[in-house]
């Protein structure tokens, strides 16, 4: 199409001619209508169609959004139609800007076949490419009119038209025959060139054995430290499939040219030195055996793509469509840490996260094993023998096996231990979304990652958790490596928690009541009367009540001495063998039977109550060790429970989410006696909330109305629950960009002038609320109304070496852990992981000169074992012990 045919996009001639400033931009909107709308309807439109065009290219804003939610929701595996796009568009905040569901079922309704959407594609790519052109067009009057030197007014002309061409896509992949020529070509041109190059071959007998190969949909991480040769490795897998056995192989590169790759290539087949071919320094039995292998090699299934920056939906949907033109057999990507989502996103951590997600995706939609290359972290280094372990990879981290996760099925934490032991799969808990709010997702599995140094993070709120330095937790500027955590940092913990799939109310509140009493006050010793101690007269008498639901009369022990009184809750008939106190079989089957007071925990089978009866339960379990007190002036008081229970207050922290509530745990030390524990409710609105949905049972209910009535209509001043000063950066980004300045922007939120002060404290949630629907900016609000406290670090401390565990998580890929945000690692969607070793690296004097380990630290459908390989660097592979590959 021609400049010259581009008027027929412009308005209806009204008489006069008009120029080109008066016309629309190119633009085909009914072929973008079906184009989004047979995304919509068939997920090999989205393939087409995503190949062809990027958000950017849609010239009506609204389907650019359209286009991004569709994009994304197949980049995750999920089902894209009109009720999916819309849940999606609902949660960025853009639904109603698109034109409503509505709108959605309308672009579906008016497509006219969902089997042309390549072309309907096609058009909008050649739509958006004349509006760059003239984009560019207007943009070189500019710069003539400038003036400067002719010169470089060309080039930056040439600049521009070149900007709008490559910017157009195009197949980036070659077949191998395309490319043995322009190699050859360099090859021959090489001599009197320098240059050093390590090459990595690689060798394949043993570790079929040992996999059996590689397996349809399976996803394969090979990870190395630089200059191992996973790169080589790859190559040599590349060579066994595509060479030796005709089987289609794609291999995209994003650290390597073509030309190194084929040169690479050549070099391990021909067994010509590949330092030789790059310094030209061939002899003529060099050329025979050259030609030969490239005679052999040239008709090979093995393309080749070294596109920089390659999207992962640019890599799906080259695969897809040499899956449907070559029978693809194998994917082979290098490397994964150079992968681009083309979007942005909150930590680099969860880009890679959803990388490895979407290639196992990849591997079982196209049904071919993908080969992920990654790269290591310094772990192996720090060690004496210096070899790799799965909890070394880069965006990698690991937690103890005492991690208690949170489930979302029964509300109830298990550990990592447990799980792992158990062999558990698809174990619902809670993960965040996009939007900060916890959604359920699954743990399909928990798996040994080795034995690493373990660092303790200790949290203002008393939270604790144990884990690898490169465990991620989340940031307000997204994941972060523990080691790159400090004092006053602050990190994401859940601040309210929705209620569990599974829903268990007790029959009779009565039991919920004896629960809570007697893991306050009750003595649960095995071979000892039940008893029950209070001082509080109403505390007695229902403890009383409860116990007859049970058919015990309890017995009351009063003794002028004693500073309580005590009910002795004996059975309600003679005990023998089989016979046992009801109460005492009942806490027993609870788990909570037989512990002392520093052992008492809150059993599972309390999560998954009504909130009502939890309410009911907090309410009579504050009345045995808890407090609310009102201070001497009248202004405030304390809210707080005590133990010396590290586990029971851990467990009632967690019931207080559900109110969305937040404690902070405190721990009191006193010579000669065990260190107790304090949970404190503090900032008006947790008490208030406290005190209206829960309250106090028994005597302590006076204190808890009185503090009620001083904190009733109290205005929150917090300076806990606050989100992290970094907020301050996107609130000056959004006032930039809507052209207001500081002063403008503090008389709209109608407060006085105080200059740069206003950014120099974290505001509350509250306060950010206001600023996020003064500024308009729903990215704002989303820091305002979310699930996430924003607790701060206290400490981080070495604890030792122990064994580490890690667990995958579908979707979120992030769970809640020991009540903290915590991310999984890469290693999560991998079938198999191989870490490649060479003891020559780092030992110049090492007897293995020449092997190298290939190290199956994971294989999920079999044995894991280390496969020894020797390596040729100067052929650039490696090559079976035995005999050559």
């Amino acid at each position: 199409m021609t400049l010259s045919e581009m008027d027929v996009y412009g308005p209806p001639d009204q008489g006069a001619p008009s120029g080109p400033e008066d016309r629309l931009p190119p633009q085909d909107v009914a072929a973008e209508r079906s184009a989004l709308g047979s995304m919509m309807l068939s997920k090999d439109a989205i393939a087409e169609c995503s190949e062809m065009v990027k958000a950017h290219d849609f010239y009506r804003p609204a389907h650019e959004s359209i286009f991004e939610a569709c994009v994304d929701l197949y980049s995750r595996g999920e089902p894209v139609d009109a009720i999916t796009v819309g849940d999606e568009l609902t949660k960025r905040g853009d639904l109603q800007r698109v034109g409503g569901t509505a709108y959605l079922h309308q672009l579906i309704a008016e497509v006219p076949t969902a089997a042309n959407a390549a072309f309907y594609a096609e058009i909008v790519a050649e739509r958006a490419v004349l509006r760059r052109l003239v984009d560019a067009g207007t943009r070189i009057v500019q710069i003539g009119y400038q003036g400067g030197d002719v010169e470089d007014i060309v080039n930056a002309a040439q600049a521009e038209v070149y900007a709008v061409a490559d910017k157009r896509g195009g197949e980036d992949y070659q077949a191998l025959g395309m490319l043995i020529e322009p190699t050859m070509d360099e090859i021959e041109h090489a001599a009197g060139s320098s240059g050093e190059m390590t090459g990595v071959p690689t060798g394949f007998t043993e570790l079929d054995e040992l996999t059996n190969g590689l397996h349809p949909g399976q996803m394969v991480i090979v990870a190395a430290r630089p200059a191992v040769g996973k790169s080589t490795l790859a190559l040599d897998v590349a060579r066994s499939a595509a060479i030796k056995h005709q089987m289609s192989t794609v291999v995209f590169s994003l650290e390597m040219s073509r030309t190194e790759i084929t040169m690479r290539l050549l070099s391990a087949e021909s067994e010509i030195p590949l330092q030789n071919m790059r310094k030209g320094n061939m002899r003529d039995r060099d050329w025979t055996r050259l030609a030969e292998t490239q005679g052999r090699i040239t008709d090979a299934p093995l393309f080749i793509d070294d596109s920089p920056n390659m999207s992962l939906m640019e890599i799906r949907a080259k695969c897809r469509r040499l899956k449907q033109r070559n029978n693809l057999k194998l994917v082979i990507i290098d490397y994964l840490q150079l992968m681009s989502s083309g979007k942005r996103v909150e930590s680099r951590q969860q880009e890679v996260a959803e990388f490895s997600r979407a290639l196992k995706l990849l591997a079982k939609e196209l049904e071919v094993p993908v080969i992920a290359l990654s790269q290591l972290n310094r772990g192996p280094e720090q060690r004496t023998d210096k070899k790799p372990q799965m909890s070394d990879l880069r965006e990698s981290g690991c937690l103890t096996a005492d991690t208690r996760v949170l489930r979302a099925d029964t509300g109830a934490e298990v550990t990592l231990g447990e799980l792992h032991a158990d062999g558990a799969t698809d174990v619902p808990v809670w993960s965040l979304d996009e939007s900060l709010r916890y959604v359920r997702r699954h743990l399909t599995h928990v798996f040994a990652t080795g034995t690493r140094p373990v660092f303790r993070l200790t949290l203002t709120s008393g939270k604790t958790l144990t884990a690898t330095e490169n465990h991620p937790f989340l940031a307000y500027d997204g994941w972060k490596a523990l080691g790159d955590l400090h004092a006053g940092d602050r990190i994401a913990v859940p601040r309210h928690v929705p209620a569990p799939e599974r829903h268990e109310p007790w029959v009779d509140d009565n039991h919920v009541v004896l629960l809570a009493h007697m893991l306050g006050d009750g003595s649960m010793i095995k071979r000892q009367p039940l008893r029950y101690a209070s001082i509080d007269e109403e505390n007695l008498r229902a403890v009383t009540v409860a116990a007859l639901s049970f058919g015990v009369v309890a017995v009351r022990d009063d003794y002028a001495a004693a500073r309580c009184t005590t009910l002795r809750l004996r059975a309600p008939f003679r005990l023998a063998r089989g016979r046992r106190n009801p109460i005492a079989e009942w806490l027993d089957e609870l788990g909570v039977f037989g512990l002392r007071s520093h052992e008492k925990y809150v059993p599972d089978e309390v999560f998954s109550l009504s909130k009502r009866q939890i309410s009911l339960f907090l309410h009579h379990l504050w009345s045995t060790d808890g407090s609310v007190t009102v201070n001497k002036h009248q202004t405030g008081g304390r809210i707080y429970y005590a133990s010396t229970s590290r586990r029971l207050i851990d467990g009632v922290s967690r019931l207080l989410l559900r109110f969305g509530i937040s404690g902070r745990v405190g721990t009191v030390h006193k010579q000669g006696y065990r260190p107790g524990y304090t949970l404190d409710i503090s900032g008006s609105d947790s008490q208030r909330r406290f005190l209206q949905e829960i309250g106090v049972f028994g005597g302590r209910s006076a204190s808890a109305a009185q503090l009620l009535e001083i904190i009733r209509d109290r205005q929150a001043n917090t300076n806990v629950d606050t989100v992290p000063r970094e907020v301050w950066g996107d609130v000056r980004r959004v006032m930039s960009e809507q052209g207001l300045t500081t002063r403008e922007f503090q008389a709209a939120m109608g407060t006085r002038y105080c200059g740069s002060t206003l950014y120099r404290s974290a505001p509350s949630r509250e306060r950010l609320g206001r600023i996020a629907t003064v500024l308009g900016s729903a990215d704002l609000e989303l820091h305002a109304v979310n699930d996430v406290f924003w607790d701060e670090v206290r400490s981080v401390e070495l604890v030792g070496v122990e064994e580490v565990y890690d667990a995958t998580v579908l979707g979120g890929h992030n769970f809640v852990a020991n009540g903290i945000a915590v991310h999984n690692s890469i290693e999560q969607d991998a079938d198999v992981v191989i870490l490649l070793h060479r003891e020559s690296l780092y030992e110049r004097e090492s007897p293995r000169e020449g092997e190298a380990d290939v190290i199956v630290a994971k294989h999920r459908n079999g044995p894991t074992d280390t496969v020894v390989v020797a390596f040729q660097g100067h052929y650039s592979r490696f090559t079976n012990m035995a005999s050559n590959f």
